[in-house]
């Protein structure tokens, strides 16, 4: 018997017999105390494969931030949410204790973003001294995305440095919102789970799952708008992502696009629509080809068709009234709350500090001006609990990934469709969100306050990969150049000394 075969079954009696201790524990002495040791028993485990598996962790936190929003809505007695950035502070923690190993922090923070990221990391950390701040434990709640969240981008950096590493952890995140987009979808045919709808009366809300006689499905996430904003993006990325997969793969993404499009309209998320369209139309307009622009007009015909048709039809209405522009009365009211606050956001530059304005607000600092004020917006967000310099500060990051992009990839000299696929994807991602968050917060929920910086890190990974591609194939042509220019040299040189042997001949 080999010792791997001894090693298995010793291992297997070792836990038969913790099995039989808990369960005693459990039945004769306090079933509290066996459920608990039942857990831990299998929560550190899977803590210290965070720490030491990172590369692992950032599909686990892709998986939760898409669908942490079933237990929330279960109303289980546990902090989940301070679980799940205790999680990332582990590997965090974990990935800090192998660079002190190797003795090499450069390679991860030595990188490209690393001061717009940690700038805004800073301003949010000093948030906790702001004078105006009504409540400083609505900080460290709030604090915790602003802060921890953005170092995934180091990881994920760090981590996933091909190109095949980056279409597996996008393939990965398809799979997971396609589930998102058939649980909506079946939230549609058969109505909320118990569990949801007990949610929904339970938070008091009512006023965003149900209008105009209408229930909009959220799938796995906490909001019907963010659902729709997810789907938009994902089902956009996989049209446009497709010819980088194999056939078994392009079939699952064409089978989970098509869930996604009914969850998206089921939604009732006008920003979803938005983003659709800006997403193609940065996508059509950068890619430089005539093919591609023809496409991109025929999409352009089709929808303005399909926003100017009058119709009876509830959820054609509701696209429509995404670009109703100030005939929305929406619309009107949100331009007068911003127009309402600017005085107040240009008198406080440092804000009202975090988690001063809508449920944070209301929870940490009742009765206050800020409390009753609920930002749609993620950059009046920014300027209102962080001040006009923290939207700065904000700021710097999106010019920093744009400059980036200009910059550094010569996107209308690429001829390798799989990175020009990858760069354009991301990159209008990422930029249709800068659009967007002014009419909605972003940045500032699950799971787009993960997989936003995700998709920075990746998309700055791509661009790494195409200066290495325009260097390799600089290199190439001069190499090919040399060589033209060697033979020629030497076809003048065989030349010449053939002339002088028939010259030396004739003399």
């Amino acid at each position: 018997m080999s010792k791997g075969t001894l090693i298995g079954i010793f291992s297997v009696i070792i836990a038969l017999l913790i099995s039989l201790g808990i369960a005693h524990l459990a039945n004769n002495v306090n079933w509290g105390l066996g459920v608990a040791i039942a857990v831990m028993s299998i929560a550190i485990p899977f803590l210290l494969s965070l720490f030491f598996y990172a590369r692992m962790s950032i599909y686990f936190y892709i998986f939760l931030s898409i669908f942490i929003g079933i237990p929330l809505k279960m109303n289980i007695p546990a902090p989940i949410g301070l679980g799940f950035d205790f999680a990332i502070m582990f590997t965090i923690l974990g990935h800090l204790y192998k660079c002190g190993e190797m003795k090499d922090y450069a390679s991860t923070f030595k990188v490209p973003m690393m001061y717009p990221i940690a700038g805004w990391i800073c301003w949010n950390i000093i948030q906790v001294a702001n004078p105006s701040a009504a409540s400083r434990v609505a900080w460290f709640f709030v604090m915790r995305p602003y802060v921890l969240y953005p170092l995934l981008y180091f990881i994920v950096y760090y981590y996933f440095k091909t190109i095949d590493d980056l279409k597996s952890l996008i393939f990965f995140m398809f799979g997971c919102c396609y589930f998102s987009g058939l649980w909506g979808v079946i939230q549609n045919i058969n109505g909320y789970f118990p569990f949801e709808m007990a949610w929904v009366f339970a938070n008091d809300a009512k006023h965003l799952v149900y209008i105009s006689g209408r229930w909009r499905v959220f799938g796995t996430l906490a909001s019907p708008a963010h659902f729709g904003m997810l789907m938009a993006i994902i089902i956009v990325m996989g049209v446009f992502l497709l010819p980088l997969y194999n056939m078994r793969k392009k079939i699952f993404i064409i089978i989970g696009t098509i869930i996604c499009l009914p969850a998206l309209v089921w939604s009732g998320t006008r920003s979803g629509i938005a983003l659709v369209v800006v997403i193609v139309a940065i996508v059509v307009a950068l890619w430089g080809n005539t093919k591609v622009y023809m496409a991109g007009a025929v999409f352009a015909v089709f929808f303005i068709i399909l926003i100017n048709t009058p119709t009876d039809n509830y959820h054609i209405q509701r696209i429509q009234s995404t670009f109703a522009g100030s005939k929305d009365t929406s619309y009107k009211e949100r331009e007068e709350n911003r127009h309402a606050m600017y005085p107040w956001i240009f008198a406080h530059p440092l804000g009202g500090g975090l988690g001063s304005t809508g449920v944070w607000g209301v929870r940490f600092s009742p009765g206050t001006m800020l409390a009753n004020f609920a930002p749609d917006s993620g950059h009046l967000r920014v300027m209102v609990e962080a001040g006009w310099l923290g939207l700065i500060v904000y700021s710097t990051i999106f010019i920093s990934f744009i400059y980036y992009f200009l910059t550094q990839t010569q996107f209308w000299r690429l001829d390798n469709t799989e990175l020009k696929v990858l760069l354009l994807s991301l990159y209008a991602t990422l930029a249709s969100i800068i659009v967007v968050e002014q009419a909605q917060d972003v940045n500032g929920i699950l799971p787009f306050n993960i997989l936003m910086w995700i998709w920075i890190a990746m998309l700055m990974r791509t661009i790494e990969h195409i200066q290495k591609y325009f260097k390799d194939k600089n290199e190439r042509l001069q190499n090919e150049e040399n060589e033209r220019l060697r033979i020629i040299d030497e076809k003048r040189k065989i030349k010449l000394a053939r002339y002088n042997e028939k010259f030396n001949a004739n003399s």
